[in-house]
């Protein structure tokens, strides 16, 4: 339309000069006016206000400029006004013919430029930003980018830390009010990717979700920015969750998980007449719990921030996790949170707290190894027990593992497929089990050699899955995939980072809920005597038990071999006064196996003093369960069972099921 009418006025050369003056800017207006029957402003956009009509000159004539461009030579240009002219003479005569008229526009549409879609040539966002300008840091626009901000500032520019000194009081409160919004924002994000399905490392860093989902459709461009950081700083710290791939989350459990499971008694029968039944249901609920866990971590100034920043920035070369104060500080928090709960979530064990006096960090929470013995002493779970399989070594694991392999098989019940179970072992003893691979196979193997028999054991159908954070444990159990889960309440509750400033201090800190439990593991019975004769029936999990066998007459135990120790069978009395080398966060049990005369007791002093009484067991599968005190020089009792009859220590185990 504007070509038209430049080319009826001969105002294309000054058009592309940009020369045009008022007077012909006034012409052209009110030829476009004669032609079109509309103003040239409202042909452009309905929605701009008059004082916008010089902005709108220019982008038209930016716009004439590109179509008039030649990029060709001046024959092509001439050519294309001349066919302009043409048509403007048509359209003002009155009388061309629709032929004429579609020459003219097939001459002028052959000269148009590719229209090209908006993908494009839309710019991908990144992590960095667009880049940082004088108000923005990264060229974020959004409040926590605000380079008026002292974080950012030292960020953009270590030096400016050195020159400007941190003002305790304005600087803390408003860098506690950023970390706190950011940790809230950044528990948000992660709570509706896990809902949605999204929790992948590699698409999140990739900036997949962050650019492609329609929750960002309404936010502004500062805001699609942090989402994007908030997601690569989450994909960093998924790539730290080592577990999670192999015991699903289940969410929303605020104390309790309880979960129903209906045990059916035989039913069917040969057809009679009659009123004659057989069968009947008994429901039996299985049941998950959380603890509530913490950090809480105290900086003595907002200084010794700074000073742990600026020190990292110097040391840590390119490290791409190199971004404002709050980001760094909230990622390194996060780094060594997961790394704790990485360890806590196989190896972990509530211990209620002394009060104030710091917990170990694996008592922060019960995980999957405790969680299993938790279902043995309930008399659920009865476990394979043999010397063989219980303490097997770098020489023996391939066969103990066949040979409990081979057991499960035996007691599986008829209507379940070996093929939909899976065993876990653990990650440590990889080179232990190919080392046996080699020397058991070395003549047998197929052109992908012990490798292909990584994943599964030999001459079974069974899959493997590699356990890490299980320390040294020679632990091995079978169970379907997915049946055994970690449990949380709110999904990215630990991310919620909170910040106080007290005096010149600052405290950061955030509170959770974790725990592990079974969908269905089996039956529960009232003593280990009617758990064994029932003998694995509906059992849907099996282990071994990760043990030492004492010798006769020993009187202390060693940690460094495990954490179960079968009392032996001694020939006179004897008392245990001792676990050597026992750490902080474990829990012990010494056990009663089927040899109960002259068991092994523990006496209620010297390092056992502070447990409940003295321990004497006389049925096969009585323990006693400790842990070491805060001080470490002696040990505490979490729960007993004597004599049959399973007691748990209500003020160090407030949550265990049947301790309230």
């Amino acid at each position: 339309m504007l070509t038209a009418v430049l080319t009826a006025l001969g105002f294309v050369d000054k058009a592309k000069a940009k020369t045009l003056t008022q007077s012909e800017w006034e012409a052209i207006e009110a030829e476009f006016q004669r032609q079109h029957g509309t103003g040239l402003n409202e042909a452009l956009s309905q929605a701009l206000q008059s004082s916008q009509a010089e902005e709108e000159r220019l982008k038209a004539l930016s716009m004439i400029s590109e179509t008039l461009d030649v990029e060709a030579n001046s024959d092509e240009q001439d050519s294309l006004v001349e066919a302009v002219s043409k048509m403007t003479a048509l359209i003002n005569s009155q009388n061309a013919t629709i032929a004429q008229l579609n020459e003219q526009l097939a001459t002028i549409a052959s000269a148009a430029k590719t229209d090209l879609p908006l993908e494009s040539v839309h710019n991908t966002l990144s992590v960095h930003g667009p880049g940082t300008t004088d108000k923005y840091l990264f060229g974020i626009e959004n409040p926590v980018f605000a380079m008026d901000r002292r974080w950012n500032r030292i960020a953009h520019n270590v030096g400016y830390a050195a020159i400007n000194p941190v003002d305790e009081e304005a600087d803390r409160a408003q860098f506690g009010a950023a970390v706190r919004d950011y940790g809230k924002s950044i528990s948000a994000r992660y709570t509706f990717l896990k809902e949605n399905k999204m929790l992948n490392p590699e698409k999140l860093a990739a900036g997949e979700f962050a650019t492609g989902t329609s929750n960002l459709s309404s936010a502004g461009l500062g805001d699609q920015y942090v989402i994007i950081r908030q997601d690569a700083l989450i994909a960093h710290v998924l790539q730290r969750m080592s577990v999670t791939h192999l015991f699903p989350k289940r969410s929303g459990i605020q104390d309790r998980d309880l979960m129903t499971n209906a045990f059916f008694q035989e039913v069917s029968q040969a057809w009679q007449a009659g009123r004659v039944f057989k069968g009947g249901m008994e429901l039996k609920p299985e049941m998950g719990y959380v603890d509530d866990a913490m950090s809480k971590i105290f900086f003595p100034s907002m200084k010794e921030i700074e000073r742990l920043y600026i020190g990292y920035l110097n040391t840590d070369g390119s490290d791409p996790i190199k971004w404002s104060m709050i980001e760094w500080m909230l990622v390194r928090i996060y780094e060594q949170m997961i790394s704790e709960q990485n360890h806590r979530q196989m190896m972990g064990i509530y211990v209620k707290p002394t009060a104030g006096t710091p917990g170990h960090y694996l008592n922060a929470g019960t995980g999957i190894v405790y969680t299993l013995i938790r279902y043995m002493n309930e008399c659920k779970l009865l476990p394979f027990s043999h010397p063989a399989y219980d303490n097997y070594t770098e020489t023996t694991m391939l066969s103990a593992v066949i040979e409990f392999t081979k057991e499960f098989m035996e007691k599986l019940d008829v209507d379940q497929q070996a093929s939909a179970y899976t065993i876990y072992l653990n990650d440590r003893h990889k080179p232990w089990w190919r080392a046996c691979l080699r020397e058991k196979y070395h003549l047998d193997n197929d052109f992908a050699g012990t490798e292909g028999l990584m994943g599964r054991v030999p001459d079974t159908d069974l899959s493997i899955q590699w356990v890490p954070n299980l320390d040294n444990l020679k632990l091995m159990f079978i169970q379907q995939a997915g049946n055994l889960n970690l449990i949380e309440n709110v999904p990215g509750e630990m991310f919620a980072a909170k910040m106080k400033d007290e005096m010149e201090a600052v405290m950061v800190w955030s509170v959770w809920k974790e725990g592990a439990a079974a969908s269905f593991v089996g039956a529960p019975f009232s003593d280990y005597e009617a758990l064994k004769e029932n003998d694995y029936l509906l059992q849907r999990v099996f282990m071994n038990v990760p043990s030492v066998v004492l010798e006769p007459g020993a009187t202390n135990a060693d940690a460094r071999n495990g954490i179960i120790f079968f009392i032996g069978e001694n020939v006179a009395p004897t008392a245990l006064t001792d676990i050597k080398n026992a750490r902080k966060g474990a829990a012990y049990i010494i056990r009663c196996g089927e040899h109960t005369s002259n068991a092994t007791t523990v006496a209620k002093s010297g390092k056992f003093a502070k447990i409940i009484k003295s321990f004497s067991p006389t049925k096969e599968g009585d323990y006693l369960m400790v842990v070491l005190n805060d001080a470490g020089d002696g040990f505490l009792e979490l729960e007993r069972c004597e004599a049959g009859k399973r007691t748990i220590n209500e003020l160090l185990q407030p949550n265990v099921p049947g301790g309230r």
